[in-house]
Protein backbone atom coordinates (compact mmCIF):
# COMPACT_ATOMS: atom_id res chain seq x y z
CA UNK A 1 0.00 0.00 0.00
CA UNK A 2 0.73 3.55 -0.41
CA UNK A 3 1.12 4.01 3.27
CA UNK A 4 4.06 1.28 3.85
CA UNK A 5 5.73 2.44 0.26
CA UNK A 6 8.19 5.41 1.77
CA UNK A 7 8.97 6.35 5.14
CA UNK A 8 8.58 10.00 3.49
CA UNK A 9 5.49 10.63 2.87
CA UNK A 10 3.88 14.34 2.69
CA UNK A 11 -0.12 14.68 3.44
CA UNK A 12 -1.33 17.76 1.87
CA UNK A 13 -4.53 19.70 2.02
CA UNK A 14 -5.38 22.90 0.04
CA UNK A 15 -1.54 24.22 0.22
CA UNK A 16 -0.69 22.69 3.73
CA UNK A 17 1.88 20.52 4.04
CA UNK A 18 2.48 18.14 6.95
CA UNK A 19 4.91 14.58 7.04
CA UNK A 20 3.36 11.18 8.02
CA UNK A 21 4.10 10.69 11.48
CA UNK A 22 2.98 6.75 11.33
CA UNK A 23 3.44 6.30 15.10
CA UNK A 24 0.77 9.34 15.09
CA UNK A 25 -1.55 7.80 12.40
CA UNK A 26 -2.04 4.58 11.51
CA UNK A 27 -3.26 2.92 8.08
CA UNK A 28 -6.87 3.53 8.92
CA UNK A 29 -6.40 7.12 10.21
CA UNK A 30 -4.73 7.86 6.92
CA UNK A 31 -7.04 5.63 4.52
CA UNK A 32 -9.94 8.84 6.44
CA UNK A 33 -7.40 11.65 5.41
CA UNK A 34 -7.63 10.42 2.10
CA UNK A 35 -11.28 9.79 1.66
CA UNK A 36 -11.85 13.16 3.61
CA UNK A 37 -10.35 15.22 0.55
CA UNK A 38 -6.41 14.63 1.55
CA UNK A 39 -4.10 13.56 -0.97
CA UNK A 40 -0.33 11.70 0.14
CA UNK A 41 2.64 12.84 -1.75
CA UNK A 42 5.54 10.50 -1.71
CA UNK A 43 8.89 11.69 -3.53
CA UNK A 44 10.54 9.72 -5.84
CA UNK A 45 14.19 9.52 -4.58
CA UNK A 46 14.83 5.86 -4.56
CA UNK A 47 12.37 4.09 -5.44
CA UNK A 48 12.85 0.81 -7.66
CA UNK A 49 9.79 0.90 -9.99
CA UNK A 50 10.70 4.32 -10.78
CA UNK A 51 14.60 4.53 -11.31
CA UNK A 52 14.80 3.33 -14.63
CA UNK A 53 12.21 5.72 -15.85
CA UNK A 54 13.98 8.67 -14.02
CA UNK A 55 17.48 7.77 -15.50
CA UNK A 56 15.69 7.36 -19.00
CA UNK A 57 13.98 11.01 -18.77
CA UNK A 58 17.32 12.40 -17.55
CA UNK A 59 19.38 11.09 -20.52
CA UNK A 60 16.26 12.09 -22.65
CA UNK A 61 16.16 15.92 -21.48
CA UNK A 62 19.82 16.28 -20.46
CA UNK A 63 18.54 17.80 -17.54
CA UNK A 64 18.31 16.35 -13.98
CA UNK A 65 14.50 15.25 -12.89
CA UNK A 66 12.52 15.49 -9.55
CA UNK A 67 9.28 12.85 -9.24
CA UNK A 68 6.78 12.88 -7.13
CA UNK A 69 3.47 10.53 -6.76
CA UNK A 70 0.42 12.47 -5.80
CA UNK A 71 -2.88 9.98 -4.71
CA UNK A 72 -5.59 12.17 -3.65
CA UNK A 73 -9.13 11.76 -2.13
CA UNK A 74 -12.39 13.01 -3.29
CA UNK A 75 -12.63 16.69 -4.59
CA UNK A 76 -8.96 16.73 -3.39
CA UNK A 77 -6.72 19.73 -3.77
CA UNK A 78 -3.38 19.01 -2.58
CA UNK A 79 -1.75 22.67 -3.43
CA UNK A 80 -4.03 25.96 -4.47
CA UNK A 81 -3.15 27.42 -7.77
CA UNK A 82 0.96 27.85 -7.80
CA UNK A 83 3.42 27.58 -10.57
CA UNK A 84 6.80 25.63 -10.45
CA UNK A 85 10.66 27.65 -11.48
CA UNK A 86 11.10 24.39 -13.78
CA UNK A 87 8.75 22.34 -16.31
CA UNK A 88 6.82 19.80 -15.08
CA UNK A 89 5.27 16.72 -16.68
CA UNK A 90 2.24 14.75 -15.47
CA UNK A 91 1.22 11.54 -16.14
CA UNK A 92 -2.23 10.38 -15.08
CA UNK A 93 -1.84 6.93 -13.34
CA UNK A 94 -5.18 6.50 -11.95
CA UNK A 95 -8.75 7.89 -11.60
CA UNK A 96 -9.43 11.62 -13.43
CA UNK A 97 -7.92 14.49 -12.82
CA UNK A 98 -9.63 18.03 -13.38
CA UNK A 99 -6.48 20.40 -14.32
CA UNK A 100 -6.80 23.96 -14.59
CA UNK A 101 -4.00 26.67 -16.07
CA UNK A 102 -3.04 30.14 -17.01
CA UNK A 103 -2.51 30.81 -20.84
CA UNK A 104 -2.53 34.51 -20.47
CA UNK A 105 -3.49 37.07 -17.95
CA UNK A 106 -6.87 36.84 -17.39
CA UNK A 107 -8.05 33.07 -19.49
CA UNK A 108 -7.95 29.76 -17.82
CA UNK A 109 -8.19 26.46 -19.36
CA UNK A 110 -9.70 23.33 -17.89
CA UNK A 111 -8.75 20.08 -18.65
CA UNK A 112 -9.38 16.56 -17.56
CA UNK A 113 -6.75 13.95 -17.20
CA UNK A 114 -7.13 10.07 -17.51
CA UNK A 115 -4.98 7.35 -17.13
CA UNK A 116 -1.88 7.11 -19.68
CA UNK A 117 -2.57 11.04 -20.22
CA UNK A 118 0.43 13.34 -19.93
CA UNK A 119 0.48 17.13 -19.38
CA UNK A 120 3.27 19.67 -19.97
CA UNK A 121 3.38 22.31 -17.83
CA UNK A 122 5.68 25.12 -18.87
CA UNK A 123 7.77 26.95 -15.88
CA UNK A 124 5.91 29.72 -14.43
CA UNK A 125 2.44 28.57 -15.99
CA UNK A 126 0.33 28.80 -12.63
CA UNK A 127 -1.99 25.62 -12.20
CA UNK A 128 -3.97 23.43 -10.03
CA UNK A 129 -5.75 20.08 -10.01
CA UNK A 130 -8.49 18.31 -8.66
CA UNK A 131 -9.81 15.16 -8.48
CA UNK A 132 -12.86 14.69 -10.96
CA UNK A 133 -16.50 14.78 -10.04
CA UNK A 134 -17.33 10.98 -9.27
CA UNK A 135 -13.85 9.72 -8.42
CA UNK A 136 -12.94 7.90 -5.06
CA UNK A 137 -9.15 8.97 -5.24
CA UNK A 138 -6.88 9.52 -8.14
CA UNK A 139 -3.38 9.36 -8.55
CA UNK A 140 -0.65 11.08 -10.70
CA UNK A 141 3.20 11.21 -11.41
CA UNK A 142 4.68 14.57 -11.63
CA UNK A 143 8.14 14.63 -13.35
CA UNK A 144 9.99 17.63 -12.44
CA UNK A 145 12.96 18.67 -15.55
CA UNK A 146 15.28 20.93 -13.63
CA UNK A 147 17.31 23.07 -15.53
Amino acid sequence: SLYNSSDFINLRKRGTVTALNKTQMNFQDFEHYIQGGGSAVVSIVDEVAFMQLKYDLERLFEVETCMNVYHSGPKAVALNRHYDSYDVLVLQLDGNKDWEYLVDTDTWVNTTLLPGDLLYVPKGVFHAATTADGFSSTTHLTIGLLD
